[in-house]
């Protein structure tokens, strides 16, 4: 299913320290997008971990957020979106919201909210390098590529990441949930493996 629409903000909500109660977005319908798909409801603000980088801005659709996760959605009672035709903008409210890692909530809302239209063994190669998606699904050779693999410390707090976002917004589609598990079982495992090496690289 392609995206529905990209939408960009129209002015920047961190010119002041508050959150802005509501935010105008401008519509800009990709090519083949499917004209009846829904427009965002709400823009959820995530702050970062990092004290000098601004928070995520995610527009999402309430009703899609519920069909795909058991945790409530944060704003059930916010005012509703307001269209503006002749600009093209649609004004939608601003929403709090925290995750264990926010840097990986992008790639789960496009896999867990079907935004994206690839089959979910794609979401691997988001998260492993393709020599160990290929050994797919023999555990055991990916976490023998996995640990030889440079730049494994930091994999191993993206995909940590990814997986207690999903735990903590409890992903309803279970494909998603058996993904991320299995990329995160092979990332640790590859981790104490990497530290039995003769020379522990």
């Amino acid at each position: 299913m392609q995206r529905p629409s990209l939408l960009t903000p129209t002015a920047d909500p961190h010119d002041s320290p508050e959150i802005p109660a509501t935010i105008e977005l401008s519509i800009l319908r990709a090519p083949h997008a499917i004209p009846d798909a829904p427009l965002p409801t709400h823009v959820l603000c995530v702050e970062s971990h990092f004290p000098s980088a601004p928070p995520l801005l995610l527009p999402i659709h309430a009703g899609l957020y519920v069909a795909s996760f058991r945790a409530d959605f944060p704003a059930e009672n916010s005012p509703p979106p307001v269209m503006n035709p002749s600009k093209h903008t649609l004004t939608v409210p601003v929403v709090p919201f925290s995750v264990p890692h926010p840097p990986t909530l992008p790639l789960l809302f496009l896999f867990a909210l079907s935004l994206e239209p690839s089959p979910h063994t794609q979401l691997a190669y988001r998260l492993l390098p393709p020599s160990v998606v290929e050994e797919f699904p023999n555990s055991a050779a990916m976490v023998a590529v996995l640990a030889r693999v440079p730049g494994l410390t930091a994999r191993v707090e993206r995909n940590e990441g990814m997986w207690r976002n999903v735990l903590a917004l409890g992903v309803s589609d279970g494909n998603v949930v058996e993904m991320v598990g299995t990329v995160w079982s092979v990332t640790k495992e590859a981790r104490r493996t990497r530290g039995r090496l003769p020379d522990g690289r």
